[in-house]
C-alpha cells in the first residue's frame, strides 16, 4: 500500500507523462517526514521500541516535537508511517520482473531470497517491534486491518507463481509459511548474531515451499 504519511502527499502522474516535481516547500516538508521516519527507524533499531521516544525522535531529527506532530499529528501515525514504508519497500522488491522469469524451482528460490533479504531491512524490523510493543492495539482494531499488509503480496505471489493452481486458501498457506518461517529465523538473528547455518535453512524452506506448490 503506498502511503501519504510516508513522504507527504504525492503528486500524481498524468496519462502524458511522469508527475511533475515537487515544488520547494513540499519538498522541504518531503524531506522532513523522511528524517522523522529515519529517526524512529534508527531508534528502534539501538534500543528497541521504548528507545524511540517522543523526545528522542525529535532530537535525532533534528527538530522541535511540535514539528514533528505538524508533520504527522502524533505519535501513532509516525509508527503507522515505518510500517507502511516497510510495506512499500517490500512491494518494490516483490515488483521486480526477474522474479516472473525461469522455472518454478528458480522463482521460488528468488521470492524467498527476496524475502529474506527484506526481513533483514532496518524498517521491517523495527515494524516488528512496533507491532510487538502496540499488540494491544490490534484487539480494537478493524476487522480488515490486517489486510492492508497481506493483500499486495498475495498479488504479487500469484503473479509470480501465475502458473500455478492456487485458490485463495493455498495462498495464503504458502505466504503465511514463509512469512512464520522466515520472520522466526530474523527474530533468531536478532538474539544470536551468527545464526549457525542460515544458508541450509533457507534451502530447506525453498524445498518445502516447492513442494507446496507442487501439490495437485
Amino acid at each position: 500500500m503506498c502511503s501519504d504519511a510516508v513522504a507527504g502527499k504525492r503528486r500524481k502522474a498524468s496519462p502524458e507523462g511522469p508527475a511533475a516535481p515537487l515544488g520547494k516547500q513540499a519538498l522541504k516538508t518531503q524531506r522532513t517526514r523522511e528524517k522523522i521516519i529515519s529517526a524512529v527507524i534508527s531508534l528502534i533499531k539501538e534500543g528497541g521500541y521504548s528507545h524511540a521516544s517522543s523526545s528522542r525522535i525529535a532530537e535525532r531529527a533534528g527538530i522541535t516535537w511540535g514539528a514533528a506532530q505538524h508533520h504527522f499529528g502524533n505519535k501513532e501515525e509516525i509508527l503507522d508511517a515505518v510500517m507502511n514504508l516497510a510495506h512499500e519497500r517490500f512491494a518494490q522488491r516483490m515488483a521486480d520482473p526477474a522474479l516472473r522469469a525461469g522455472s518454478l524451482a528458480q522463482r521460488v528460490e528468488g521470492f524467498l531470497e527476496t524475502m529474506w533479504a527484506h526481513y533483514q531491512d532496518d524498517a521491517y524490523l523495527a515494524m516488528l517491534e512496533i507491532l510487538l510493543a502496540t499488540r494491544g492495539f490490534h484487539e480494537e482494531a478493524p476487522p480488515n486491518w490486517e489486510d492492508r499488509f497481506s493483500r499486495d503480496p498475495l498479488v504479487s505471489l500469484r503473479e509470480i507463481f501465475a502458473d500455478v493452481r492456487l485458490d485463495e486458501a493455498r495462498a495464503r498457506e504458502v505466504l503465511t509459511f514463509a512469512h512464520c518461517f522466515l520472520t522466526g529465523l530474523t527474530i533468531e538473528r536478532v538474539f544470536e548474531q551468527k545464526v549457525r547455518n542460515t544458508p541450509r535453512y533457507l534451502q530447506r524452506i525453498q524445498q518445502t515451499v516447492l513442494a507446496m506448490l507442487k501439490e495437485p
